[in-house]
């Protein structure tokens, strides 16, 4: 539940990324991930603390955890997407049940999300969705 801001240039550089994961391994690395290249993050370990900082921080993308204790990723998803405030945002659904991708995507009353990564969460394919959902080309990323 912090912001972060590096002074890292990169190609997620001027986005700032909402991170929702409750396992605190998860959440820092994808985090460190995204400041690595250039992101802002807000960091959120449970549904409601995701959803405050989706409505108050001004996130331009989401990476959501769908198996939270508590209020569920599916839970949040639907809330976002009913949400004025929120409903814009785009979302990109990281899970390691790959089965809750059919509940997710299925949902009549709301469009599926922008993204979705499986974990065990790599390097490469978290920011190749990343880009894609922010519409960020691949040729200005990073030299390694």
């Amino acid at each position: 539940m912090n912001a972060e801001k590096t002074g890292a240039t990169g190609v997620l550089s001027g986005h700032r990324i909402l991170v929702v994961d409750d396992e605190p391994d998860a959440l820092s690395y994808i985090s460190t991930v995204l400041e690595d290249h250039g992101a802002e993050t807000l960091q959120a370990g449970d549904g409601d603390a995701a959803l405050e900082l989706a409505r108050n921080g001004a996130p331009d993308l989401i990476t959501l955890d769908l198996s939270m204790p508590g209020k569920s990723g599916i839970e949040v998803f639907t809330e976002l997407r009913s949400d004025q405030r929120t409903r814009h945002i785009p979302v990109c659904v990281i899970t390691g049940h790959p089965e809750l991708r059919k509940l997710i995507y299925e949902r009549p009353a709301s469009p599926p999300p922008e993204g979705f990564v499986n974990k065990p969460v790599d390097e490469r394919t978290l920011l190749l969705n990343v880009r894609k959902v922010l519409e960020v080309p691949a040729h200005h990323a990073k030299k390694a």
